[in-house]
């Protein structure tokens, strides 16, 4: 018996044109050719309603900014996108499951969150917690561990908390956890808590 596909939503459609469009890669993508591109692989979903031979720009824009950069998906400045690590790594997955392949559950991290252990661990901030310095550990240390700065725009802060609200979500699932993976994880606890009103600043503004 065959088995049925996943169906693709609107959302999808546009990451996996984003992921061809740049050869599985993070290469910069003009918002114009992904609307093109985009409209002539869907024609019937995205195209202007009455017009069929026209693209719909402005569904695609609302689908990039609401979704996929909330989620820490693609990167953005200036009209030019580009998919991060976890965008490539959900879009991998995507590719197995509509293929009708067994995702493996292996113990090896997705590529994403290993390049973000690998930052965080050696963020000043980040050390600071380690020896228990945690009176030295600023907002600045905050924004660090975000990947972001001060003058960062409301989404890119959401999506890179996104992303690492993902990360220790993954890291909380495992089993026998390294010496490191913990302290990433109370290190996050404690930054979320300890700078609580930037967070509702930027969730509630």
């Amino acid at each position: 018996m065959k088995k049925e596909k996943i169906k693709l939503s609107r959302v999808n459609k546009i990451l996996l044109t984003m992921y061809e469009l740049s050869k599985g890669g993070k290469k910069n993508l003009k918002f114009e050719d992904i609307v093109v591109a985009v409209f002539k692989k869907y024609k019937n979903e995205f195209h202007l309603p009455g017009y069929p031979q026209y693209p719909d720009s402005e569904n695609v824009n609302k689908a990039i900014y609401s979704h996929l950069r909330r989620n820490g998906l693609v990167n953005y400045g200036n009209k030019i996108f580009s998919l991060t690590d976890k965008g490539i790594d959900f879009v991998k997955s995507l590719q197995k499951e509509r293929s009708n392949k067994k995702l493996i559950s292996v113990i090896k991290l997705p590529r994403f969150m290993e390049n973000e252990i690998s930052r965080i661990k050696n963020l000043e901030g980040f050390k600071l917690f380690i020896k228990g310095e945690v009176n030295r550990i600023l907002d600045t240390d905050f924004y660090s561990y975000l990947g972001v700065s001060v003058r960062s725009e409301k989404d890119e802060f959401l999506g890179r908390l996104t992303t690492l609200n993902d990360l220790v979500h993954e890291l909380e699932k495992i089993t026998q956890k390294e010496a490191l993976h913990e302290q990433i994880i109370n290190y996050h606890k404690f930054l979320l808590k300890k700078f609580k009103e930037i967070v509702e600043y930027y969730t509630k503004n």
